[in-house]
Formats: C-alpha cells, sequence, structure tokens
C-alpha cells in the first residue's frame, strides 16, 4: 500500500480533513433571525435530521482523515484502508446528498406542493447551508481520488506478485 504512505497521500488526506470539518463548523453556524411585523422566526440547522447527519458524517471523517495522517509508513493500519475509505466516501456523499436536497428545497420551495421556499426571509442561512454542502462535496471528491489512488496502488501490488 505504498500510494497511501506517500507525502502526497498524507497532503491530501490532510486537505480533506479540513474541508470536512470546514463543512460541519459552516454547517453549525446557520442560523438566522427573520423578524416580521408582529412576530420573529428563528431559523436553525437543529431543526433538520439530515442537516445532523451531515454535520456527524463530516466531524467523523475529518478525525478518520487526521489520525490517518499520522499514522506510522509502516503500521498494519494502512491494509485497511481501502475498505474503510470506501465505507466513509459512500457515508460522506450521502450524507452531503441528503443536507443539499433539504437545502435547495429550503432556497426554492416546492410550488405544486405549496411549500414556500425561506430564501428571501433568511439568505444568510440558506446561503450557509449550501456553502457548507458545497464544501462537503470538496471533501467528497478528495476522498473519491484518494479512494481510487489506493485501489490503483492494491491492484498494482496484486498483480505485480502474480506476473513474478
Amino acid at each position: 500500500m505504498q500510494s497511501n504512505t506517500t507525502n502526497f497521500g498524507r497532503c491530501m488526506r490532510g486537505f480533506a480533513a479540513v474541508a470536512t470539518l470546514t463543512a460541519a463548523s459552516v454547517m453549525l453556524s446557520a442560523h438566522q433571525t427573520a423578524t416580521y411585523t408582529d412576530s420573529s422566526v428563528h431559523v436553525t440547522f437543529g431543526d433538520i435530521p439530515s442537516y445532523w447527519c451531515f454535520i456527524f458524517a463530516n466531524y467523523l471523517i475529518s478525525a478518520y482523515g487526521t489520525l490517518l495522517v499520522f499514522l506510522p509508513r509502516k503500521s498494519q493500519l494502512w491494509q485497511l484502508v481501502v475498505a474503510l475509505d470506501s465505507v466513509l466516501v459512500v457515508i460522506l456523499s450521502s450524507s452531503c446528498s441528503a443536507a443539499l436536497a433539504v437545502g435547495i428545497i429550503e432556497r426554492n420551495g416546492i410550488p405544486h406542493a405549496r411549500w414556500e421556499s425561506i430564501y428571501h426571509q433568511v439568505p444568510s442561512y440558506c446561503a450557509r447551508i449550501l456553502s457548507a454542502c458545497g464544501i462537503g462535496f470538496v471533501g467528497v471528491v478528495i476522498y473519491l481520488l484518494l479512494l481510487l489512488l489506493a485501489l490503483q496502488a492494491e491492484f498494482n501490488s496484486i498483480l505485480i506478485d502474480i506476473t513474478l
């Protein structure tokens, strides 16, 4: 598993950990109060369960990436990286997709279901939600590239062992 232990792989894991940590932190800061003539409404990320899933998945994967950055090069745990990367890429992409779907519904509404958009009442909230989802997808792309590199390194070592 030589590809995952190179400095490039560690640097990419560090970038991915920072991206997922940033995405979760931006999502945590998404809240806004809208004041109308006779009442006010406070909108926060905690109102939607898919946002909690997004935050949990991003913090989990950020911790995983940070641990792998500091994992010694000759550790036997590198053999589990391909399996863990594939599972965590699926978890991260599904949580980002669910959060983005809810964010798009909040931003655009569904007119035929008479769900009105909240974007005009709380634009800062919606901007933070969609920004967090965008940053989360940057982490998905980086972890997907790392998974492909790990698979390539694993298959190359298998093919080299077979031909020798």
